[in-house]
């Protein structure tokens, strides 16, 4: 089984278990055990595949696999979350107000922030293509042989986002702030919001899940296919700062999450 296998098998096993342990409404405690489960049975099933398909097939498959049990496992950690830490919350968004207070005010009056705040909307929007679109690069490049190294980045810098946004949920900055730089339309924006607001759980990860996964995997692209790891290291930049001036995330959010995956990488780099 390979190292991302046994990171779902267990995160997925101990929402599972863990949702039995807390007071749950019936039907809560229900989602997390069914998309628990099927996560694990996925990646169990994965194990006995090469009985049916071929090998190579088999390798592809456990290669993408990641790829959809990230979302599910997104998922299980926002059904896990109880009532938003107030705590934190507030600790967060007063960071914000003393990094960022009079940047944000300047930009919501000036014009010229407009295309400004356009591109880092779209570069934001190109978080949920970065990961797998890399993965496709590797194979492009004719790397696949990375592919685990990859996810084990990803996932050991991003899971984490996750189970803490379980145990200390927070609401995003956007949901506190009545006007704001963020506010201002356009059709970018529109998108970025419809998705937080239909396919996200609507809860802030800390720290963010979007900048671990795509700098994480901008990371390891650059170590091995250095021309397009920079392309994507250059938007995985603009990810983080689109987060930021989109009011999706906290500075605090981002900031940590470029911290964490500093970590995983150089320790990554000792294994392989």
């Amino acid at each position: 089984m390979r190292t991302t296998e046994w990171i779902n098998l267990v995160l997925f096993s101990f929402f599972v278990m863990g949702s039995w342990l807390r007071p749950y409404a019936s039907r809560q405690r229900t989602v997390i055990t069914t998309t628990g489960a099927i996560g694990i049975t996925l990646v169990i099933a994965v194990q006995f595949a090469d009985r049916v398909w071929p090998a190579f097939v088999v390798s592809v498959i456990r290669d993408w696999l990641p790829a959809p049990l990230m979302p599910m496992m997104y998922w299980q950690a926002g059904r896990f979350a109880g009532k938003p830490n107030e705590a934190l919350q507030k600790f967060l968004h007063r960071l914000d107000r003393e990094w960022l207070g009079k940047l944000l005010r300047q930009l919501a009056v000036r014009r010229s922030y407009r295309w400004i705040s356009a591109v880092l909307e779209l570069a934001y929007l190109s978080c949920y293509e970065l990961v797998p679109f890399g993965l496709g690069v590797l194979y492009l490049a004719h790397t696949r042989r990375y592919a685990n190294e990859y996810w084990i980045v990803i996932l050991t810098a991003t899971y984490p986002c996750y189970v803490l946004t379980a145990f200390l949920p927070t609401l995003p900055p956007r949901d506190l702030e009545s006007e704001s730089v963020s506010r201002r339309p356009h059709s970018i924006r529109g998108i970025n919001l419809w998705i937080v607001r239909h396919i996200s759980h609507r809860l802030n990860t800390f720290p963010s899940a979007h900048v671990t996964a795509t700098l994480g995997g901008s990371l390891v692209l650059l170590r091995h296919v250095p021309s397009v790891g920079l392309a994507f290291l250059l938007a995985s930049i603009g990810v983080a700062l689109g987060a930021v001036t989109g009011r999706y995330h906290y500075a605090a959010d981002v900031v940590m999450a470029a911290l964490l995956v500093g970590v995983v990488f150089t320790l990554d780099l000792r294994f392989f």
